[in-house]
């Protein structure tokens, strides 16, 4: 591969613009099944980037099947990535993650933090009492620059006086982290540890169909999860909408003894 990474994508962070790189040059067909990649020295230099950045970047693709790493001979292609992002619901993972092992540069676009009166839904996944405040994250999450998830994420309105931070501070520390996961782990220390999840079909109207670049009428997947912390209290409930063109949801099932 002759084109430097730093040429070909010039946005943060580096491990997975060569993981989308990668994953595009076996697409091309520029490695086949079966080929081995080439030397690390040889395929760092090629991409302009460290061979620790590269060795992590492989590391990403191996457990999703596209690359076998053999101790002691190489890292061969061990099939073609599917032109959609496919994710297993048995694991909790944020928007970012999936995006992001799909092979994809994740990133986020439109961002805003809101106070407001919940929702009889919203009041009731949370157990707040009805027209509480909670805080409500609304982000359009993007994979190689293309939107992919319109996210609505909302929380007790309290946790805000907790932390000391505005909507405006949240914005901004929820966008840098790219996972509000991540946010509620690290800034607020209260980690999500399991979720309630929902997935249901629905159609783009004129409003989600102009966020998410499609036509209007097109088939979505909705995803309504009510994330618990490790005490079984309630933290935060998302209401996600995905592109089905782009990302699909599967859940391994075994016969019951």
């Amino acid at each position: 591969m002759s084109d430097n990474l730093s040429r070909v994508i010039s946005r943060p962070p580096l491990t997975a613009q060569a993981v989308a790189v990668l994953r595009a040059g076996i697409q091309r067909g520029e490695w086949g099944i079966g080929n081995r990649l080439p030397s690390e020295p040889r395929l760092a230099a090629d991409l302009g980037i460290s061979r620790s950045t590269l060795r992590e970047a492989i590391r990403q693709l191996v457990p999703g099947g596209l690359l076998e790493a053999r101790h002691g001979v190489g890292t061969f292609v061990a099939r073609v990535p599917a032109p959609y992002i496919d994710r297993g619901i048995e694991e909790l993972f944020s928007s970012r993650d999936v995006i992001e092992q799909a092979g994809y540069e994740p990133s986020t676009g439109p961002c805003t933090v809101t106070l407001e009166r919940a929702s009889g839904v919203v009041a009731a996944e949370l157990g707040l009492a009805a027209g509480a405040q909670v805080c409500h994250v609304w982000r359009l999450r993007l994979a190689d620059g293309a939107p992919v998830i319109a996210c609505d994420d909302y929380f007790d309105g309290r946790v805000l006086g907790e932390v000391g931070l505005g909507p405006r501070a949240v914005e901004l520390e929820v966008s840098g982290r790219g996972s509000i996961y991540r946010w509620f782990d690290e800034q607020v220390g209260r980690p999500v540890d399991q979720a309630l999840a929902r997935i249901e079909p629905v159609v783009a109207g004129a409003h989600e169909a102009r966020l998410l670049e499609v036509e209007e009428g097109t088939p979505l997947l909705r995803l309504r999860q009510t994330h618990y912390g490790r005490d079984g209290a309630p933290l935060l409930y998302s209401d996600n909408l995905h592109r089905s063109d782009v990302v699909r949801f599967h859940v391994v099932r075994r016969r019951s003894r």
